[in-house]
């Protein structure tokens, strides 16, 4: 409030949603299933006005410029938080929720090199599907640093216990019974004189002197897996103990529209004039019913798939298919994506 200027609510400067607007990536009149009208001329004239002329360039060419700003920020961002978990997003799929996700997520994977999207079905509520099937949790935290070779171990044990026991009465609260509860232990550990820890395992029962060569190995397991080698070879120590007590996962089955097919023609709703800079700007572009959009339904990119929350953004050369849950699978395409 007063958000974007095609909200019609007061809104003067030009966001994202005006940009994807004027690119023909969202259709005004299906915006949230139809129930709010977007303004095309009043998110064209914002982006004129601010950004278009100040830079003496056309507004869709503007449009397309913060397009892009946006989605190379998120791959920046999606890239330094992966490779700091020792990932590599050329080897992983993006995975695109959200109202606006979607209709970024291509350009976002593309510029990751990542090797394909996954859309679900129902992506612009994914939060709230994921609230409903996530089990009931609580986290615990206790700060109790010390060397693994001179702790206090039945600190550490009673720490660990009075944590179980806290998530225990939580979720007995809950109506959760004794029997249905689990508690997954971690300790996070570092070098000596390091400034960050990793999070490890703890095993199950009480911790002993004994088992100290196990929880540097499981640390140093975890340290080479997220940097690719070993650390200096000083002690290690521990700094915060965690506990993370669950209830059971709802039984949530998410079934497909009946009205789904396996025929991607028969999901077609028409085409609009949509920016695809590899073919020069605005382009007729298919769009397609995402619930008309069955398994085994394929067909490939510039695309554009609709439903009442989210749309998708497929971009040129992509092969989209439907997976036996609903999401769509978009195989990116090899060749380079203009900046």
């Amino acid at each position: 409030d007063p958000g974007p200027a095609c909200y019609g609510r007061g809104g003067a400067e030009p966001t994202v949603t005006d940009a994807d607007l004027v690119l023909g990536y969202l259709d005004p009149g299906f915006f949230l299933g139809g129930a709010m009208a977007l303004d095309v001329d009043a998110a064209r004239d914002a982006i004129r006005r601010v950004v278009a002329e100040p830079l003496g360039i056309g507004i869709e060419e503007a449009a397309w410029g913060i397009h892009q700003i946006v989605n190379e920020t998120m791959a920046g961002a999606a890239r330094v938080h992966t490779l700091e978990r020792g990932g590599d997003p050329r080897r992983l799929p993006v995975f695109a929720f959200g109202g606006a996700g979607p209709v970024h997520g291509y350009r976002i994977a593309a510029a990751l090199g990542s090797p394909r999207l996954v859309v679900p079905s129902g992506a612009g509520v994914m939060s709230a599907i994921g609230f409903l099937a996530a089990p009931v949790a609580f986290d615990f935290a206790r700060s109790f640093p010390g060397r693994l070779d001179a702790l206090d171990w039945a600190r550490v044990n009673e720490l660990l216990t009075d944590m179980e026991a806290e998530g225990t009465a939580l979720l007995r609260a809950a109506g959760i019974a004794g029997r249905e509860i689990s508690h997954r232990r971690a300790a996070e550990m570092r070098y000596v004189g390091q400034g960050h820890e990793v999070r490890v395992p703890l095993p199950p029962g009480p911790l002993t002197p004994a088992g100290i060569p196990a929880l540097r190995e499981a640390f140093e397991n975890e340290y080479v897996r997220l940097y690719g080698r070993l650390g200096p070879p000083v002690a290690v120590e521990a700094i915060t103990w965690r506990v993370v007590s669950t209830g059971p996962r709802p039984d949530l089955r998410l079934s497909a529209p009946s009205e789904a097919t396996g025929d991607a023609a028969a999901s077609r709703k028409g085409a609009r004039r949509a920016y695809v800079p590899e073919s020069g700007g605005l382009t007729d572009v298919p769009v397609y019913d995402r619930y008309r959009l069955g398994p085994d339904a394929a067909f490939t990119g510039p695309a554009i798939v609709e439903e009442r929350e989210s749309t998708t953004v497929i971009g040129p050369g992509a092969h989209v298919s439907v997976d036996g849950e609903g999401n769509l699978v978009v195989e990116i395409a090899t060749a380079s994506v203009p900046a």
